[in-house]
């Protein structure tokens, strides 16, 4: 998985054991981390996703979901692979009660979100922090 995620950022030095911490500790928020991923048929990890659902106070207390990390690996681009996780994290964000799901991309993904049914709804802003 941490392969399919190069394709976005860095991704460092995990170990599998740090990985397995991560990931138990998602897991464990089970009704906030929903990660999908899509393996081809030597069990590679090819594809994959997440939404996460935040909690709001505003729309009477109501879901938003966030997907992120949203990477197809480049020998299988083109195949409606990524179609099919927003397709899928859509579903999910929906059937958990999230009145909309967010995402933020670059001005060169845009026209693949559009496909998928997404439309531009304003601007992203960031503040990075360096690492002490």
């Amino acid at each position: 998985m941490l392969d399919c995620l190069r394709i976005l950022t860095t991704v460092g030095d995990i170990t599998e054991g740090k990985w397995n911490e991560r990931y138990d500790w998602m897991a464990r928020r089970g009704d906030e981390y929903f990660v999908c991923v899509i393996e081809d048929a030597g069990k590679r990890v090819v594809g994959t996703g997440c939404v996460v659902v935040e909690r709001k106070f505003i729309h009477n207390l109501g879901l938003v979901g966030h997907i992120e990390d949203i990477a197809v690996a480049p020998d299988q681009q083109g195949k409606k692979l990524g179609l099919r996780l927003i397709q899928t994290l859509d579903h999910i964000a929906q059937k958990v009660g999230c009145y909309k799901t967010i995402l933020d991309c670059s001005d060169t993904n845009e026209g693949f979100y559009v496909k998928c049914g997404y439309k531009r709804a304003g601007l992203e802003m960031a503040h990075y922090y360096e690492k002490k």
